[in-house]
């Protein structure tokens, strides 16, 4: 019994001692908690204060539209103050604290000064010239750091070991609306009156637009852009940068953010040297909107340039620029960094490569674990011969882009398939060729196939392609098992080598799903026979928009005829069609749609070729017809 009132004691004495500990350490934690707080709040007051400060001593030209109390308990700690361009700043009315943040001013020479240390930067506009920014601070491992614009965090000169206090400011006195003007007083006597202009406004939309780590907004050369404008006042007027031109144009309704005005944006045709700097707010970078009510100017403002020049795709594309591919656009910041090209010509993995060398072989003969991305481009204009040889079927989650690429397929017997690309991504999947041959498409097979279930594509694009079917036989499908928001195939010779016949050969065989968007214009198409024993149709499932046109379709041999779309009309629900023109032998039905009772726009010519060789694939039309089919 002794030994147990002893274990006893033992652990009531662990238990008092421990509650004593977890309490102290709870102390701790809550009072850090309260410290840390405390000057997030008092950075936070810091920099809101210094935004206000900036406006004060450069105001650009922006008025003041509104002025709104926060109150606190009654009493009224902080001021809303609504700029003419839409900006919101916040002014805390404070009294002086006393944890340790930098003292900021500004100098004689009308640059910022931090706790007593030039900065370098002008606070102070002149005529024609905006200041340089503000100072933003943090705290970072205790000690106060500063940085202006998108500028590098630098540490302030006796700001180390921040410590606790109470909440002040250091700059404001007073703060009040007299009438039509908000008047503040500083803490060392200055007052500045600003005028409150209600009805006077210019703000440009800026949401929708992607500006560059520089605070640009990359215009491609020769092109017009567009973005709305919210505009109250009177006399609105634009100005740009030499070389470039926007006009302004009223909106019969405002929007719901009450922009009312449209700025157009032309960008020149030739590269114009900007100031690419975050200092930049000057005439050879700034497309300028300003409107006036009496004397006060309201003005907003947007920088612009064009994309460096660069002489290679892989120099644009690691400056961020984008690589357009058949209208799909190649970023760094989704595909990631460039693949380094394999000296014998084997890949290894997916990714980005760019060839720079004219009759690069390379061999993709990857397990079936497949591949996020491959994409594989011409690093200039002069690539034009690059040769990619599948030997096992490409398993493809996202994006396969090939530009400039003669495809060998000699993907045999794999899985009972013989098509070079497997799509497993039932999502967000994207399938580009431009200018690519694509050889030795065999028997009963294609080119791309969905996997276990059905994708639905973003996009499938082949355009200025030629597609050799090698050999003849039954079944043969560009693209199946899937369906598609666009299917573009533009500018293609599509046609079979052999001397025996494809049957059931589809461009489409999208089965039971919808194709949203499809655009099959000036293509040849030869020896391809969409009729068979039991389905028909270029094009197999449901579409939503499609356009037809300037395409030529040929038939030596057939069967029993072809036709774009299977089933009738009801199969696409908006149609555009014309300058279609065909050859189908012995008569053989050549139709728009597998119903005889529909048959729009495609007129039959039995000599449409003046050269006609398919050991070579040349298929040149006669005069009257070289405006339609595939344009070499």
């Amino acid at each position: 019994m002794k030994y147990i009132k002893l274990y006893i004691l033992f652990f009531l004495m662990i238990f008092a001692v421990t509650g004593c500990t977890t309490d102290d350490l709870k102390d701790d934690v809550n009072d850090l908690k309260d410290r840390v707080t405390l000057i997030e709040e008092q950075v936070k007051l810091l920099n809101d204060n210094l935004a206000v400060i900036a406006y004060i001593l450069d105001t650009q030209n922006k008025t003041i539209s509104e002025v709104k109390n926060v109150t606190d308990n009654g009493e009224v700690t902080q001021k809303k103050i609504v700029l003419s361009d839409g900006t919101e700043l916040t002014l805390t009315i404070g009294k002086p604290g006393t944890i340790n943040e930098p003292e900021v001013t500004v100098g004689e020479d009308k640059m910022w000064y931090i706790n007593g240390e030039p900065t370098g930067v002008i606070a102070i506009g002149e005529p024609g010239k905006n200041g340089e920014g503000y100072p933003e601070f943090r705290v970072q491992d205790g000690d106060w750091q500063v940085r202006f614009g998108d500028g590098e965090w630098k540490p302030v000169t006796g700001g180390e070991n921040v410590a606790d206090g109470s909440l002040g400011d250091q700059f404001f006195v007073k703060a009040e609306v007299v009438d039509d003007n908000f008047v503040v007083t500083m803490t060392d006597g200055m007052v500045h009156t600003l005028p409150i202009v209600a009805d006077l406004a210019c703000a440009i939309d800026k949401t929708s637009i992607g500006l560059d780590e520089e605070g640009f907004w990359v215009i491609e050369k020769d092109t017009r852009v567009e973005v709305l404008v919210k505009i109250t006042g009177e006399n609105p007027q634009v100005t740009y940068p030499q070389g470039w031109r926007a006009t302004l144009s009223e909106l019969e309704t405002a929007d719901d953010k009450g922009n009312n005005y449209k700025l157009y944006i032309y960008a020149p045709a030739a590269t114009i040297k900007t100031m690419n700097t975050r200092a930049a707010a000057n005439n050879t970078s700034d497309i300028t909107v300003q409107v006036q009510k009496g004397s006060l100017w309201a003005v907003d403002k947007i920088k612009v340039k064009t994309p460096k020049e660069l002489n290679t795709n892989e120099g644009k594309y690691n400056d961020g620029q984008a690589i357009r591919v058949g209208g799909l656009e190649i970023t760094r910041e989704l595909y990631g960094d460039i693949k380094a090209v394999p000296a014998d010509g084997k890949l290894t993995e997916g990714g980005v490569y760019f060839i720079s060398e004219n009759g690069k072989s390379l061999i993709y003969d990857l397990p079936i674990s497949g591949v996020t991305d491959l994409i594989i481009l011409p690093n200039t204009e002069e690539i034009t011969d690059i040769k990619l040889t599948v030997t096992k079927q490409i398993y493809l989650n996202r994006t396969f882009v090939c530009q400039n690429v003669a495809l060998l397929n000699k993907v045999v017997n794999q899985d009972s398939f013989h098509y070079p690309l497997r799509v497993m991504g039932e999502t967000g999947v994207n399938i580009v060729m431009d200018h690519c041959k694509i050889e030795n498409l065999v028997v009963t097979k294609g080119f791309a196939m969905g996997g276990a279930s059905k994708a639905t594509l973003d996009n499938f694009i082949i355009t200025n392609s030629d597609i050799e079917i090698a050999m003849g036989g039954s079944g043969f499908y560009l693209m199946t098992q899937m369906g598609s928001k666009n299917v573009n195939v533009e500018n293609n010779l599509i046609y079979n080598s052999s001397e025996t016949d494809v049957l059931e050969a589809k461009i489409c065989n999208s089965n039971l799903l919808t194709i949203e968007n499809l655009n099959l214009a000036s293509n040849t198409l030869i020896d391809i026979e969409s009729s068979g024993t039991s389905v028909y149709g270029l094009i197999r499932g449901t579409v939503t928009n499609a356009t037809v046109k300037n395409n030529l379709y040929w038939l030596s041999k057939a069967k029993k005829g072809a036709f774009f779309f299977s089933g009738n009309a009801s199969t696409v629900a908006n149609l555009n069609v014309g300058n279609n023109y065909g050859y189908s032998s012995s008569g053989k039905q050549l139709r728009m749609f597998q119903s005889a009772a529909i048959n729009p726009d495609i007129e039959l010519v039995a000599d449409l070729f003046a050269t006609f060789d398919k050991s070579t694939g040349t298929f040149v039309p006669k005069d009257e017809y070289k405006a339609y089919g595939a344009q070499r």
